[in-house]
């Protein structure tokens, strides 16, 4: 063992220097191996970092995260069924078939006329001739109301289809003929023609003045009932302002209609 002593010396021959420098790698090593050890408090750290973020609000971490987009509606099931669409006092329209179902539709007309200056009635140099027409329309079985349907109602009345007798002097004779075919030598000739059976026809009360009337109906409404099909509903009706506030506040519904008592009023006959 000696030579092996002398070869690579014993812990009590090294000298200072060697001692000096074993101690060094010594604390070297040392230092090393415990390098680890120090890195493991961050690892935790960083692990408790991780569990404070799982713990946050929820808020917090939406507000990071997009919303996810909405889920498409399900497709509507195809039917035929009649849809209707709007209320029910204004059109409404099948979806299924596209057609417009029948509906009422409340129209309110304020209507301003412009009568020129004219002479009564009775003054009327050719009153004697509305007269006359009235006589032989009675005499000839024909004083009844050319529409003579259900909607019929009251007294039989003269009226003036073309020209109204306070607007004759406000209209052009050469129109009239263009319109109707006539021809008038005279003014004379024009006057006798308004108050003759070409510009006269016979209304009931109900289609010249009252619920169906002429003067109360816009024309192509109006029209729809000159040529009404019995048995089913008018095409226009006139309600007064009174009644109109007087059924809304009280509720009344479709049995309350003016139509509708007029076709009761007349089954029960």
């Amino acid at each position: 063992m000696g030579w092996m002593n002398k070869l690579f010396g014993s812990e009590e021959e090294v000298g200072p220097e060697e001692a000096h420098r074993r101690t060094l790698e010594a604390e070297k090593a040392e230092a090393e191996s415990k390098a680890p050890a120090k890195k493991a408090p961050a690892k935790k750290a960083a692990s408790s970092e991780h569990e404070h973020a799982e713990h946050e609000p929820a808020a917090k971490k939406a507000a990071a995260v997009p919303a996810p987009r909405a889920a498409a509606a399900p497709a509507a099931a195809h039917t035929h069924a009649p849809v209707q669409s709007g209320s029910p006092t204004h059109p409404t329209v099948s979806k299924g078939t596209g057609k417009t179902l029948e509906h009422d539709q409340m129209l309110t007309v304020h209507i301003l006329t412009h009568v020129p200056e004219h002479s009564p009635r009775e003054d009327d140099p050719h009153y004697h001739l509305f007269e006359q027409a009235k006589a032989r329309l009675k005499r000839q079985g024909m004083w009844k109301c050319i529409i003579d349907d259900d909607l019929c109602d009251g007294q039989p009345e003269l009226h003036h289809t073309h020209v109204e007798f306070s607007q004759i002097n406000q209209v052009d004779e050469k129109k009239i003929m263009q319109a109707l075919g006539l021809h008038f030598e005279t003014d004379e000739d024009f006057q006798k023609w308004a108050e003759s059976p070409g510009n006269l026809e016979v209304l009931c009360a109900n289609h010249h003045r009252a619920h169906y009337g002429i003067h109360v109906i816009p024309g192509p409404l109006w029209e729809a009932l000159r040529f009404h099909k019995t048995g089913t509903g008018p095409a226009a009706e006139f309600v007064p302002a009174d009644d109109v506030e007087a059924n809304t506040a009280a509720g009344s519904g479709d049995d309350e209609k003016p139509a509708a008592k007029a076709a009761a009023k007349k089954t029960a006959k």
